[in-house]
């Protein structure tokens, strides 16, 4: 290149050069500053990590010191009042804490020295860390180290002083502080934990098997003010990823929190940038590249005109070496072969060149006179070569070739003679024989397999081959095949489906084996599960295809799923089944639960026939509905399941659905009317599984049950409620067996001086914080589960006992009366409680009486009137409570052995100015003065209703005018001596 050429290539080169440094510089700063503002914004979100785990962690131990300052409490006030039994009152109270609170392990109550004074483990190094530095919250509770317990749990030990000299010593589950890092947004391969001034591990939201461990810094850093300290880019402690951490140190609880995002998943985007800013470099790098040898070959063109000839010859032989392709010629006399290197040492000849015979002589003996015919008439110009033959190796083997070639002449135009080229297609040869073999097999097995095979073309679908056991299966022979798609055996509705496979299989997708209808020559049909795979058949893209015939499998497959979906007797879904057909698609439904009461008892009485012809009477009437709105279900042995599946029909169905179980049900000799209570449920707003649409669905059945309603629709505030009242029944278990009810009473006054005569019972439950529960809070709940009767008994024998009190304060002729439920007045031995009653305490006949309402009477009027007499027997008075709000008859109430009458409260209500409750409560007056009874007016709030009864002729008055329910206690002190009442 010459001097001035050289001048310009230097000058651009030291230009480019200087590009890219400038370039390099400017990336390297600019990925500089995004690596430094993405870790300061990790950094950032660390410490807001660490200062929102920092809140919750509080919040958690706050809860905790508040349940143990509950107990201390409890504790204290135990040991005040009763201090015998405040160990045994205190352990209980713990059972209880216990069991609201799942976070704590055990709470034990010890010593200065750690000894248990209560049921429970205590702790001899208690002295050791209620120290002021473990104390939380500048409050009660001390913090201490972890224990591990039996079975391999931790726990945090913690304490609370209760009183002088005794401590609560309170063992605290991890899961308390495992839900404090659990929830943390930290990514995938961020880490927070939780660990105290001792250094141990309380909680890792990667690892929680990691607790226990003891850890170097951050995790033992407690500074003198609470802060957030950012740690940066550390390698965590556990695993020794690299992460960017914030370390919580809080003054108010002895407790470290660390929070830490993966550097990788910080950095993931950044490094893309790095990527791509480096791809732009290297972009650069090559265009600079690319264009100096672009300078380059232009100066050197006719260099690289002569190097691309020799690498074109290069490649030429190449392709000839890879191709397996020499060259050979006949010149001279005719009978000299020459060759090239390649086709030498292709074929393993000796030497460069050899005679025809010598050709010969090496080719298999079926082709040397095929050869030797086409050589000669090329030779005399009667047309090109092209021969293909087997030349015999040295080892015995042979190779197949094919040899094709012409006349040419030299450049400079001499004589003609004969050239070509030869290619080994032995392979070739080889792979063609062993594709013959491998159709000739699967010839064999296509033609003899047992089961049905056919073949047909992906485009047209009609029939290409077919084997003789389709042939046998479906009755057409093998011309009729042939003439026919694959259409003519599949119903014409399944047309479009079928369509839509065959593109599904030319596409490649994954079949799945799905039974289908197919038919016979003779027009039966049965079920055939089709194995395909695509092929090339006869140069048409087809498809070979298996039939398995699965109708007698399906058969059996589907009585046995019917079995199991099914019941026998009414042949309707099962519940669960239900709920997994609705679960597979439907949406939008609405669930009816129906409650028949009365099945059962038809099958008591008239025989499990009846029962059964009852059943089934009501399956096919319902089972008409769900053929017209959706599907139904029986759930043994008197409830069934509605789902409605269209929203729009929801109403008009569950109209029809009243209707229908309304309507008597016909028996062989008579009718038979049922009880009904439905209840209604929908998806999604109930619910997002049928389960638990269907069993909402039922709550609001039972609610109906309930409330006396034909049908009630389900709220969130009917599963707080249902939910709150099993909570409630086991409270009132409890209570009643911890005698925590207490009686109140109310006194009855002669309307005429205003002296007492008897006292009403009124059943209170007080709470802890002074409150007490509504009697109708819980009273139907205990009937409702069978409460009530334990309950009852209870309260017969608290009021003998009050009574005893009575009489030895020198009130003995003030009756008590007692509210008796219906479930405790059909169901227990009522006479016999009553009698033990005043046998235990000693008390006169009449001493007790029992208030009963007209409604719980006419529940069974027979055993009602057996009861009564019993009672009345054993000196019971009986009076008829809330006497005018029922139904029962009066020719029926006159044979009861009742004493007194009682007038509901809501006709003494404004007694002296509305005529209309004036009447009332003369009609009932006059009635029971008739029926030989004393008659007692409730609710007496003024003196206008007061004086308004007294003057027409009201034996006894009751209401807070005249006394508000008391204790016993307080009531004595009010009617003050036997003497002083007026």
């Amino acid at each position: 290149m010459s001097r001035g050429a050289v001048h310009p290539l230097r000058v651009i080169a030291i230009a480019g050069t200087a590009v890219a440094v400038l370039l390099a510089v400017g990336l390297v700063m600019m990925l500089w500053n995004d690596r430094s503002t993405r870790i300061e914004g990790a950094q950032r979100q660390s410490m807001a990590l660490a200062s929102g785990s920092e809140r919750l962690m509080r919040a958690q131990l706050v809860t905790l010191e508040r349940a143990l300052r509950g107990t201390a409490n409890d504790g204290r006030e135990f040991y005040r009042q009763v201090p015998d039994k405040a160990v045994q009152l205190l352990e209980a109270n713990i059972a209880g804490v216990l069991a609201r609170n799942r976070d704590l392990a055990s709470i034990t109550l010890v010593d200065d020295q750690g000894m248990a004074l209560s049921q429970g483990q205590g702790d001899p190094t208690l002295h050791s860390w209620t120290i002021a530095q473990n104390r939380l919250l500048s409050g009660e509770l001390y913090i201490g180290a972890l224990e591990e317990l039996p079975g391999g749990h931790w726990v945090v030990r913690t304490a609370l002083p209760m009183q002088n000299g005794q401590w609560l010593l309170a063992r605290v589950r991890l899961g308390t502080f495992q839900q404090v890092v659990s929830g943390l947004d930290l990514g995938r391969d961020g880490v927070a934990s939780i660990g105290n001034r001792y250094g141990q591990l309380l909680a890792h939201s990667r690892d929680p098997g990691l607790v226990g461990r003891t850890l170097p810094s951050p995790m033992i850093i407690l500074p003198q003010s609470a802060s957030v300290i950012p740690r940066g880019v550390v390698h965590s402690p556990s695993d020794g990823q690299k992460r960017i951490a914030a370390v919580s140190v809080p003054l108010d609880y002895p407790l470290t929190l660390y929070t830490a995002l993966s550097y990788r998943e910080v950095m993931a985007r950044w490094y893309v940038f790095l990527y791509a800013a480096t791809g732009l470099y290297l972009v650069y790098l090559i265009g600079f590249g690319f264009l100096m040898g672009r300078l380059r070959r232009s100066a050197s063109h006719e260099q690289q005109l002569n190097e691309e000839l020799q690498a074109g010859a290069a490649e030429l032989a190449l392709a000839h070496e890879v191709g397996k392709v020499g060259t050979w010629s006949i010149r001279g006399d005719g009978r000299t072969l020459h060759w090239s290197a390649l086709t030498q040492q292709m074929l393993g000849l000796e030497g460069r060149s050899s005679t025809l015979q010598a050709l010969y002589a090496r080719v298999h003996g079926e082709d040397v006179a095929v050869l030797r015919e086409v050589l000669d008439a090329a030779g005399e110009g009667q047309g090109a070569v092209n021969a293909t033959f087997r030349l015999l190796l040295a080892d015995g083997s042979f190779r197949w070739l094919s040899a094709r070639g012409d006349q040419v002449r030299d450049r400079h135009g001499g004589a003609a003679h004969l050239a070509g080229a030869v290619v080994d297609i032995s392979e070739r040869v080889h792979v063609e024989a062993r594709a013959q073999e491998a159709e000739r097999q699967f010839r064999l097995v296509f033609d003899r397999n047992p089961a049905p095979f056919w073949i047909f073309d992906m485009v047209n679908l009609r029939f290409l081959e077919v084997n003789q056991a389709a042939i046998d299966q479906y009755g057409y022979s093998r011309e009729e095949f042939l003439g026919m798609s694959i259409l003519d055996i599949r119903p014409p509705e399944e047309w479009d489906e079928l369509r839509q496979t065959i593109r599904s299989i030319n596409s490649g997708a994954p079949q799945q084996l799905i039974a289908r209808t197919h038919h016979r020559k003779d027009g039966s049909s049965f079920m055939v599960v089709a194995h395909s795979a695509l092929l090339d058949f006869a140069g048409r893209k087809a498809c070979l295809v298996l039939a398995e015939d699965v109708s007698q499998r399906l058969r059996f497959e589907n009585e046995l799923a019917y079995r199991a979906s099914h019941h026998s007797s009414t042949g309707l879904l099962t519940v669960r089944a239900l709920g997994e057909r609705l679960d597979s698609g439907a949406r939008g439904y609405t669930i009816a639960h129906v409650q028949l009461r009365g099945l059962q008892m038809i099958t008591d009485t008239l025989g499990r026939e009846a029962g059964e012809d009852a059943l089934r009477a009501v399956s096919v009437r319902l089972g008409g509905l769900a053929a017209r709105y959706g599907l139904l279900a029986h759930q043994p042995a008197e409830d069934f399941v509605l789902a409605i599946l269209d929203p729009a029909a929801a109403p008009l169905a569950l109209d029809a659905l009243q209707a229908a179980v309304a309507e008597p049900v016909r028996g062989r000799d008579t009718f038979h009317q049922l009880e009904a209570r439905i209840g209604v449920a929908s998806c999604p707003r109930d619910g997002e599984l049928a389960e638990q649409v269907i069993g909402r669905a039922a709550q609001a059945a039972h609610a109906a049950r309930e409330g006396g309603l034909a049908l009630a629709r389900f709220s969130q505030a009917m599963a707080t409620r249902y939910t709150e009242r099993l909570q409630l029944a086991g409270r009132i278990h409890v209570a009643i067996d911890r005698d925590e009810f207490e009686l109140h009473f109310q006194p009855i006054r002669h309307a005429a001086d205003g002296s007492p005569v008897a006292l009403e019972a009124l059943l209170r439950w007080p709470q802890p914080d002074g409150s007490y529960i509504p009697p109708g809070d819980f009273i139907q709940l205990c009937e409702d589960t069978g409460l009530i009767i334990a309950l009852g008994r209870w309260v017969t024998r608290a009021a003998a006992r009050a009574q005893r009190q009575l009489a030895d304060a020198g009130w003995g002729e003030l009756s008590v009366a007692v509210n008796v439920s219906a479930v405790q007045f059909f169901n227990t031995d009522l006479a016999g409680e009553f009698t033990h009653a005043v046998e235990e305490y000693g008390l006169r006949r009449g001493a007790l009486q029992m208030e009963l309402t007209e409604s719980s009477l006419m529940r069974n009027p027979t055993q009602a009137l057996q009861t009564m007499q019993r009672l009345h027997e054993k000196g019971i008075h009986i009076s008829l409570d809330d006497f005018g709000t029922g139904f029962s008859s009066m020719s029926y109430l006159q044979h009861l052995p009742l004493d007194a009458l009682k007038i509901d409260r809501s006709f003494v209500s404004d007694v002296e100015t509305n005529p209309r409750n004036a009447a009332i409560c003369r009609a009932l007056l006059s009635l029971g003065h008739s029926m030989g009874l004393s008659v007692i007016a409730e609710g007496v709030e003024t003196e206008g209703q007061y004086r308004w009864l007294a003057a027409h002729g009201c034996d006894q008055v009751q209401g807070y005018l005249l006394g508000r329910p008391m204790a016993l206690e307080a009531l004595l002190a009010a009617l003050g001596e036997p003497g002083d009442a007026a």
